[in-house]
């Protein structure tokens, strides 16, 4: 894991540089803020969905597959989610721990570095509905797409003492944040004009019971985003999530504090700086939204500059000069 963030960062240390030296300095930074590009244009990385099975499905079985891969294709239902075939009959030696076939597996998108099951059950209606989509996820998305520059949802210890402190703060500091932040203004800093610049700050809280049967799921890919935050059960957890359904990163026990919110709320309402993703902190959570046909894209990131194009061009041609 370490050499793989040590070659990332040396790849993006190689990309910024080849950003710099080709091309004119200050044309790049896009004043769009992170909550408002991140929602209209950076599209959620997919799960791995592994379907086991023995050979052949059953026609309920098949069914659910078939519905599945409509899903990641965007066909009907909507999920970031890519499924994948493994046929245990034609593979030596697969399944040395004889569990019940059919089943399901479920994995981070490969992006994120994430390796390893996230949750793995039986190939049914109630298990594969579970993994698609839950109460909270739905509300989470519904607050996203009116245009909340962030859901900070507090995943509570059990401690109630510690969950109070954790809430009371949230609930003081937010309503602070959306009065004190600023997002850019890319007509007086950088005399642009990128269209709509949604200038309204709002964040919501959402509060979240490790006990809570409906969204034990959404709890396991919170837990999972990070190495070893299923150790902190008894210590309150605050997740940032902007986007489409980017975690940003957990804020935990006592590092959920006046200086960790604000800073978490900056980044969400200042300057993209890097219109990749991947350079940016968090990871999607799967969820079940038609992101692309509900999300109006009210700016535009085509940066200024005779026959430069735009950003996006320029980075891609970084990229395939890296490679050369």
């Amino acid at each position: 894991m370490k050499r793989a963030k040590k070659c990332m960062n040396i790849y993006l240390w190689g990309l910024a540089a080849l950003l710099t030296l080709g091309f004119s300095a200050g044309v790049y930074a896009c004043p769009i803020p992170v909550f408002q590009y991140s929602l209209e244009y950076w599209p959620p990385d997919p799960y791995e969905v592994v379907v086991h099975y023995d050979g052949e499905l059953r026609e309920a079985e098949q069914k659910l597959v078939d519905m599945m891969q409509a899903a990641g294709r965007g066909d009907g239902r909507h999920a970031n989610i890519s499924v994948m075939w493994r046929d245990h009959s034609v593979m030596e030696h697969s399944n040395p721990e004889g569990k019940v076939l059919p089943r399901v597996e479920l994995r981070y998108p490969s992006i994120s570095g994430i390796r390893g099951t996230l949750w793995e059950g039986p190939l049914e209606e109630g298990s594969v509905e579970d993994m698609l989509h839950s109460p909270l996820r739905e509300k989470i998305a519904e607050k996203l797409l009116s245009r909340k520059a962030g859901v900070w949802v507090l995943l509570e210890s059990g401690n109630r003492s510690e969950d109070r402190r954790a809430r009371r703060l949230l609930e003081e500091e937010l309503p602070r944040m959306e009065e004190t932040l600023k997002v850019p203004d890319p007509a007086e800093t950088y005399g642009m004009d990128l269209g709509d610049i949604y200038t309204d700050i709002d964040f919501s809280m959402i509060t979240l019971s490790r006990d809570d049967p409906e969204e034990q799921m959404f709890i396991r890919m919170l837990l999972g985003i990070e190495r070893d935050l299923d150790e902190y059960e008894h210590r309150p957890i605050v997740f940032p999530i902007y986007g489409r359904g980017l975690a940003m990163y957990a804020l935990i026990g006592d590092g959920i504090n006046e200086w960790t919110l604000n800073a978490a709320g900056e980044f969400l309402t200042g300057p993209c700086s890097c219109q990749v993703k991947q350079s940016n902190p968090g990871v999607d959570i799967l969820m079940s939204v038609d992101w692309e046909g509900q999300v109006e894209r009210r700016t535009t990131y085509g940066m200024p500059g005779a026959d430069t194009g735009g950003f996006i061009d320029r980075m891609d041609e970084a990229e395939e000069r890296l490679e050369d």
